[in-house]
């Protein structure tokens, strides 16, 4: 899932959560310019991506432009 709100997808149970953008404009920025916002919406995709052949223990947060996920939630039930 690609969220601007990503800790509340994390504590749904969301097993992956790719950091997006803004609520907005969740694969980009339209303020960065045209061919700055393609370059970071393709940063998130290709984030997306990388989080679908990550195998993962629990809701798992992935940042674009990291190689590795930037943390494990905690799942409270």
């Amino acid at each position: 899932m690609i969220s601007a709100i990503y800790d509340l997808a994390l504590t749904t149970g969301a097993n992956r959560v790719i950091r997006g953008a803004r609520i907005e404009h969740i694969c980009g920025d339209p303020e960065l310019g045209p061919e700055k916002d393609f370059a970071f919406g393709m940063e998130i995709v290709g984030t997306a991506l990388e989080a679908i052949r990550t195998a993962v223990a629990g809701p798992t947060l992935f940042e674009p432009g990291k190689s590795s996920p930037s943390r494990e939630a905690v799942h409270a039930s």
